[in-house]
């Protein structure tokens, strides 16, 4: 059974993605969005792409862009249509915030 995290807050600020990392099977997949594009350069990263796939870590385009932040070239960017698809793609979606 897969499923779809969905983290929004950024870890210098909450423990959310600490805490979804600590849940993450391999069948997952990982969404940042909102604040939590800032995790982008946390160390944390390393351990969420230990656990999964490269492919399966995505972030959105539009939510990094403007923050300023840039995407590192192992993590796909994806767009808000994109995001909708993954929802449906898998069994079930969890919200971190």
């Amino acid at each position: 059974m897969s499923i779809l995290h969905l983290v929004r807050s950024s870890q210098f600020k909450s423990s959310d993605f600490l805490q979804c990392i600590g849940v993450l099977t391999p069948g997952d997949h990982l969404v940042l969005l909102d604040d939590a594009c800032y995790n982008l350069h946390h160390p944390l990263l390393i351990t969420a792409q230990e656990k999964l796939f490269p492919q399966k870590i995505a972030v959105v385009t539009c939510h990094a862009q403007a923050r300023a932040v840039t995407l590192p070239e192992t993590i796909t960017g994806i767009s808000m249509t994109e995001l909708v698809h993954l929802t449906f793609n898998n069994n079930s979606v969890v919200t971190w915030q």
